[in-house]
């Protein structure tokens, strides 16, 4: 199929104008304990992992009634006591995020607030912490009796300044934060959550490392905090002759629990079982899945939300909607609801097989805008990226899968969209999608026949992306680069999943 125009994944970040998306960021290297085995998951600004976080609210708390309503300003400023000849003239520029992506075994959080500022000051400024959310820090006394959250910044650079803010962060909820100036009495202006520049806003960007008890794993294949292969279950399926599941016709918020007939078949041959989903429990899994909430991303139109019935499982699987409905996140009010898995901080993998079998929701004529896909990407937060499949909807799309990798999202990438092997489109009933990955290539699978492969001598940047734990995500996303939903596009819109499985040899 000839593409109209270039190829983006669903997931990557819109290129910024303006300024130099950050790729960088403090490796926390610590010493695994005799006991304990300790997994870093490291995040930069840019990256759509949750933990890098827009403020929720931004204000000015000024003493100056003159200021007005600072809620709705493109900047935020901050400046001493005595601030241009007034005697009582401090500005705090203050900040609400909402932290809610750590899990329950993250240790040593580590939190910079990044705030842009368009000159350089000899101006000291530090960051202060206001238990709760902007209303806590209404007024200049409040603030002044607030803690320090970190080191102060001795001079402003033009540019994104940090604040190590991580003696404040340790766990989820709402945070405060108020940049109080001590020098310099001339106010200094910062780009607020409302300005027209996206690649300008205010950043808490979060890392942290999770302590799990080690597992035993094979030479060359390392796992990150892996859960034990499940015991109630035989050594595992097919690829291509599981028996057919006939398709539910219905599905509701709150589905009953079912059960699958057990599986009997083998594993694919030479591959072992480690890690994998059946939805057989009649809820989704937590302890192998996290369900992003309250999530809204500049690359899509619908809100990420952890609702019953936009995730739901039933009748031995896993069903992610997409609905019309208006909802809140990240600052602003959106039309569509949608859904979004991972394992981050649960389950990484380096090489292995990656299966999922599922059918999409994408037909011909009612689909524009509508993009599930099953996906990797790496543990540390940097360059690289595995798409098993993604099945976007549309009159130039909905027939086939899209198989890819990316080195970054400049973009560097490889893609190619297949057909369903034997006729048919990834909508008129369950598939088969797996990728096999190991030192040497990746293959992609479609309803057990191989259909693409890249290695070193197709893809240059092959052993520097493709040689770290990968943590795996399944999302449903409405709108993007390859479409925006029309009045043809059909909701509720269904990706159901039959199961989601990783092997290794």
């Amino acid at each position: 199929m000839t593409l109209r125009r270039a190829y983006v994944p669903a997931h990557a970040p819109r290129p910024r104008r303006g300024i130099r998306s950050t790729r960088s960021l403090t490796l926390i290297i610590t010493a695994a304990a005799t006991a304990m085995a300790t997994t870093l998951v490291p995040v930069f600004a840019g990256d759509d992992d949750g933990l890098t976080l827009r403020p929720v609210a931004d204000t000015t708390v000024s003493q100056v009634p003159q200021d007005g309503d600072n809620a709705v300003k493109t900047t935020l400023a901050s400046c001493p006591s005595l601030c241009d000849g007034n005697p009582r003239g401090r500005r705090d520029a203050t900040l609400q995020f909402a932290v809610d992506r750590l899990p329950d075994n993250a240790v040593n959080v580590r939190a910079k607030l990044r705030v842009y500022a368009w000159q350089d000051f000899a101006a000291r400024v530090l960051a202060r912490t206001v238990p709760g959310d902007l209303s806590a820090a209404s007024s200049p006394d409040k603030l002044a009796a607030a803690a320090f959250g970190g080191p102060a910044v001795d001079r402003v650079t033009k540019g994104f300044n940090e604040f190590d803010v991580s003696g404040s962060v340790r766990r989820n909820g709402t945070y405060t934060f108020a940049l109080s100036q001590e020098s310099l009495n001339t106010r200094i202006y910062w780009a607020s959550r409302e300005n027209s520049k996206e690649g300008l806003h205010p950043e808490l960007v979060l890392s942290y490392e999770t302590r799990t008890k080690p597992s035993a794993t094979t030479t060359g294949a390392p796992v990150t905090a892996l859960p034990p292969p499940p015991t109630t279950r035989p050594t595992t399926p097919p690829t291509t002759t599981a028996p057919a599941k006939s398709p539910t016709t219905t599905k509701t918020a709150t589905p009953a629990p079912a059960s699958k007939p057990p599986v009997t078949t083998a594993a694919p041959n030479g591959w072992r079982l480690v890690w994998g989903d059946e939805f057989d429990s009649g809820t989704l899994d937590r302890t192998k899945w996290n369900l992003r909430g309250a999530e809204g991303r500049s690359i899509d139109l619908g809100c990420n939300v952890d609702h019953p019935q936009n995730t739901f499982v039933g009748d031995g699987k896993l069903t992610l909607r997409a609905l019309k409905e208006a909802s809140y996140c990240s600052s602003q009010t959106r039309q569509y609801t949608q859904s979004y898995l991972d394992t981050m901080g649960k389950a990484s993998f380096t090489y292995g097989r990656f299966e999922i079998r599922a059918k999409s929701p994408n037909k011909p004529e009612t689909s524009t805008g509508l993009w599930p896909a099953f996906w990797l990407r790496p543990d540390d937060g940097g360059n690289g990226e595995i798409d098993v499949t993604e099945l976007p909807g549309g009159a130039d799309w909905y027939s086939r899968s899209t198989a890819a990798i990316f080195w970054d999202y400049s973009p560097v990438k490889q893609d190619t969209r297949i057909a369903v092997p034997g006729g048919g489109y990834p909508a008129d009933g369950y598939h088969t999608y797996a990728t096999e990955w190991d030192a040497k290539a990746l293959k992609w699978y479609i309803d057990g026949k191989l259909v693409w492969t890249r290695d070193r001598t197709t893809t240059p940047w092959y052993d520097k992306a493709f040689n770290k734990p990968y943590n795996l995500r399944l999302n449903f996303q409405v709108g993007g680069w390859l479409g925006d939903p029309d009045a043809s596009t059909r909701f509720p819109a269904d990706f159901v999943v039959d199961y989601v499985r990783v092997y290794q040899r």
